[in-house]
């Protein structure tokens, strides 16, 4: 992936055109070393803030003094235990990293752990507007400002790297344009609440319930151990009974929102931001981190993955605010779920679907590796491409210039009422179903517990809905050649509902031949003939479908087109397969449900609120799909 430059001959070649301080310097920075964690040292300090907060920070120095290093660092809610002098058993998850010698930062964000302050959750930018306030972007300037002045043997060139809430942080460092700050890493960053995690398109994700008190209570000094509870028990989790109540039966039994107050505690001000502001306000707006990204100056590359089941809104969405304006901006997106690029792996699986061996292994030697190589110690090329995304259906990595767009290609599906898919809409045609709350589709075919998303429900079988009255399925006929579609594919429906509002999800499905012959390395005790896996779920509440900020009812029985939104794929449906759609009208309890009868702010719902509705596809609902 690159051509690293040998000690001598960049010797000679310095000599020929540098001063001799530069050849120093540049003899002492392209030392080959193969350190291990026996050759760091810990240091603890107490970095103070423009306004005096003093935030912890753990500080993983290499021991050999007669170098200078560059800095790797991770700003984090989660803290940087072990405190005091243990040295924890992995200070990184790159290994070759760890040997050529950084010096690794972590920090506590303000109100977090050992760090004094008050916490608040994805912080706005509070010193755009003013500039004697403080925010994590000022928090940020200010500990990169200190290392240049107070930190021994750094070489005055940073990189910060971090996944999902550290991948945020990371992006509000390249904010904050510190001129040591030479290359981020932001990794499945979260970037909006509103859009990702606990809230999906207006839709409460209730699934997260159990961890929200991680997020939204506040410490009483520094603790070096959490001082929120999160509340699994409730439900039967314990460490010895993983499997706790039946999920599904336990979430629909308390059915509204509001029932959950025993597992959200009281003082949660987190969750009391989101369940009193249900709309896109002024609350969100000013939270939403992507419209900040355009100031991101330093050489940038996102990564993430396809199969992210909580920040894939972020992993795309940064990249490409990014690149408008920055042309060091890169991205990598694997077939990966939520920060697992950053694990090793032999062969890699999400649920039962095999994607390929050392996929992560290679990215961290090659790519992120020589990456920072690259930027911090002026070593090799760095990684010569633009777009890297791995193709989930042909288990391939393409590499393109940008993310295509239907105006690079398209063809358009229509719904049918005989289940097909085809070339012409229909509009006299009619499909009906009945979305019942008290009997809602299921979103994993399993009653397993689970503290958050499972990540397997990204590429669950969808055969288990497929005989369901409340979902309607449409199918191509085997394709005759391979289907590559990379881009984000347009849901347009048109619809109607006996009530007032409705939420609606669809499923993109790449459904395997019914003949399909068994893989060396198919999932064990799997049968893949006529498996239909999921490739991307798309959803809105209907309410928003012309704004996320002004809700609107419908008028029952009206026609209505709703967009759904899909974020991109990369993804070859192959010959033989079909391209497959589902609508539906619920996915519990990975999602709150709707009342369907209005109720002004469905978080104040009483489980009286809750009816059936009977909602209609009509034949002249499309999916536009950017193919290649």
């Amino acid at each position: 992936m690159f051509k690293a430059l040998s000690y001598l001959s960049l010797t000679i070649l310095l000599f020929s055109c540098g001063t001799e301080s530069e050849i120093q310097e540049a003899q002492i920075k392209y030392v080959d070393n193969n350190f291990t964690i026996e050759d760091y040292e810990k240091k603890e300090v107490y970095i103070e803030m423009r306004d005096g907060v003093k935030l912890y920070t753990a500080i993983f120095s290499p021991k050999d003094t007669t170098q200078s290093y560059p800095v790797m660092i991770r700003r984090t809610p989660y803290s940087c235990r072990p405190y005091g002098d243990t040295i924890p058993g992995k200070i990184t998850h790159n290994q070759k990293m760890l040997e050529s010698g950084y010096i690794f930062v972590i920090q506590d964000m303000r109100g977090r752990y050992m760090s004094e302050g008050e916490w608040e959750n994805v912080r706005p930018p509070y010193s755009f507007e003013d500039e004697n306030t403080t925010d994590e972007v000022t928090d940020s300037y200010d500990t990169f400002q200190w290392m240049e002045d107070s930190l021994p043997n750094y070489n005055k060139k940073a990189g910060v790297w971090g996944n999902s809430y550290l991948g945020w942080s990371t992006l509000v460092a390249g904010v904050s344009n510190h001129p040591t700050i030479k290359a981020i890493m932001p990794m499945a960053p979260v970037t909006n609440f509103y859009f990702e995690d606990f809230s999906r398109y207006g839709i409460c994700a209730m699934n997260y319930f159990p961890i929200l008190n991680a997020f939204g209570v506040a410490k009483e000094g520094n603790v070096e151990d959490s001082w929120y509870t999160i509340q699994d028990s409730i439900m039967g989790y314990t460490s010895t009974n993983d499997t706790g109540a039946h999920y599904y039966d336990f979430f629909l039994e308390r059915m509204a929102v509001k029932n959950f107050n025993d597992i959200i505690d009281s003082n949660n001000f987190f969750w009391k931001n989101i369940s009193s502001h249900p709309n896109y306000d002024e609350h969100h707006q000013k939270r939403d981190w992507i419209q900040y990204l355009d100031r991101v100056e330093c050489p940038t590359m996102v990564v993430g993955g396809w199969n992210d089941e909580q920040n894939l809104y972020g992993i795309l969405n940064s990249f490409k605010m990014i690149s408008k304006t920055n042309p060091n901006a890169k991205t990598v997106v694997g077939p990966w779920t939520h920060g697992h690029n950053k694990r090793l792996d032999s062969l890699y699986y999400m649920g039962d679907i095999y994607y390929g061996e050392n996929i992560s292994q290679t990215f961290q030697d090659e790519i992120e590796y020589a990456y920072f190589e690259h930027y911090l110690k002026g070593r090799g090329e760095e990684p010569n491409f633009k777009v890297r995304l791995f193709d989930t259906g042909n288990k391939e990595w393409l590499e393109l210039d940008k993310f295509p767009t239907l105006e690079d290609g398209s063809i358009t599906y229509y719904a049918s009422s005989n289940g097909n898919l085809t070339d012409a809409p229909d509009p006299e045609n009619a499909m009906n179903y009945v979305s019942v709350p008290f009997a809602p589709v299921p979103f994993v075919n399993s009653n397993r517990f689970s503290k958050m998303a499972p990540k397997r429900y990204m590429t669950e079988d969808q055969r288990f809905v497929e005989g369901r009255d409340d979902v309607l399925t449409f199918k191509t006929a085997p394709l005759n050649g391979d289907l590559t579609v990379i881009g984000t594919i347009e849901a347009i429906l048109q619809f109607a509902t006996n009530l007032e509002d409705a939420d609606l999800y669809v499923k993109i499905i790449d459904q395997y031949p019914e003949d399909r012959a068994p893989e060396e390395n198919d999932m064990e005790g799997v049968d893949f003939r006529g498996y239909a896996q999921t490739v991307r779920i798309g959803y809105i509440r209907g309410r928003f479908r012309e704004s996320f900020e002004t809700p609107k009812k419908f008028v029952p029985n009206e026609k209505t087109e709703v967009k759904v939104p899909l974020l991109d794929i990369c993804h070859t449906f192959k010959a033989g397969h079909r391209f497959v759609i589902q609508i539906q009208s619920s996915m519990f309890p990975l999602f709150e449900l709707n009342p369907q009868k209005w109720v002004e702010n469905i978080y104040e719902a009483d489980n009286e609120d809750f009816t059936s509705a009977q909602h209609t596809i009509f034949g002249d609902t499309k999916f536009v799909l950017p193919v290649q």
